[in-house]
């Protein structure tokens, strides 16, 4: 197993500067969380089908990058995709590329009564990402924080009922929508129980969410009240609050963001983030956006440093705190200098900024 190190070019190490924030005491550099996904197996040589499934191979995937980057955070599963399959659903891990979900488990409300919420104690499923956690415990704790991702309700119930199912019954039967709910919110209080048994906080990222797909009224009725719940929950069980990622516009549900536990808000690219930091930074921390397609993916070395310095400029106007990262996911197909390149313009703006 590779050892874990601290970055040669930070004073620092992330655990050290998240604690010199906390307490309003000076640190090296920005805090940055360039979104890996599966990435981090491009980059470890690691398999598709492996980086969900070996713990130890997980375990690689999260040490051989942060080794070469040093960023803030390592995130680890099960995510919605593997709450999903603890549930029953089926998950397509193809040779190359991201996983995607296979024919919907749920195809009838009835199918609901012989499912039982998953117990993470004794899950098999689960127990692959329990394996991986206790590695990281050992190994990396000390030097990094690492969170457990447990995905979001609406999204993971969209794995087991289909997308467009799924947002018709929010319509047509909603009772039925929020037993399905109700099944993956108490999965993820077990799963949210074992990220404490390590001493980790909580990830969670509900695409689905997205008022662009289901409107502010229906986010408040069947996302906000198990968003809320879980967040209290992650708090209260891991002494940690929870970082949230939300894809796409969602400045018309800020208001709800603000009611959570968060560690921070994750910011799509498509988000003003100075905007964001004026009417969310008073009430929690924000992250992101720098965009990981056209700039990340695509973007020259002296594109990167624009976007990355731009964004931290507006970020940093956050009274709450701010974190550099990217908008969402990093494609897989991404050259790695370009995450150097990334990293490299963060140390560089505030090194900028302490010499003013």
């Amino acid at each position: 197993m590779t050892e874990i190190q601290k970055h040669r070019a930070d004073e620092m190490t992330p655990v050290e500067r998240k604690k010199a924030i906390e307490e309003g005491k000076s640190y090296d550099r920005v805090p940055c969380v360039p979104f890996m996904g599966e990435l981090k197996g491009v980059l470890s040589g690691i398999s598709v089908w492996d980086l969900s499934h070996d713990p130890e191979k997980m375990a690689e995937a999260e040490i051989i990058p942060f080794n070469r980057y040093g960023y803030d955070r390592m995130d680890i599963g099960p995510n919605s995709r593997g709450i999903t399959e603890a549930l029953g659903g089926k998950v397509i891990y193809p040779e190359k590329g991201v996983p995607y979900m296979d024919a919907p488990l749920i195809q009838d409300y009835v199918r609901l009564e012989s499912i039982e919420p998953v117990d993470a104690r004794t899950n098999a499923r689960i127990g692959d990402f329990a394996r991986t956690a206790q590695i990281l415990a050992d190994k990396a704790l000390r030097i990094v924080p690492v969170e457990m991702s447990i995905g979001g309700p609406l999204t993971i119930a969209s794995n087991l009922r289909g997308v467009e199912r799924l947002l018709r019954d929010l319509r047509k039967c909603p009772d039925d929508a929020l037993r399905l709910i109700r099944l993956v919110a108490d999965s993820e209080r077990s799963c949210i129980d074992l990220a404490a048994q390590y001493g980790m906080g909580i990830a969670m990222a509900d695409p689905v969410a997205n008022p662009a797909l289901i409107g502010p009224k229906m986010y408040e009725r069947f996302v906000y009240p198990f968003t809320k719940e879980l967040t209290d929950y992650a708090y209260e069980k891991t002494g940690k609050k929870v970082s949230l990622h939300m894809c796409g516009q969602t400045e018309q549900i800020w208001d709800y963001f603000k009611k959570y536990e968060l560690n921070e808000v994750s910011l799509d690219n498509i988000v003003d983030l100075e905007k964001a930091a004026q009417e969310l930074g008073p009430y929690i921390p924000i992250a992101g956006n720098v965009d990981p397609v056209e700039i990340i993916l695509n973007g020259t070395r002296e594109e990167i440093t624009q976007a990355v310095t731009s964004c931290i400029s507006a970020g940093l106007k956050s009274r709450k705190g701010y974190v550099l990262a990217s908008g969402c996911d990093i494609p897989e197909t991404t050259r790695p200098e370009q995450i150097d390149s990334f990293m490299e313009a963060a140390r560089a703006y505030f090194c900028r900024k302490e010499a003013r």
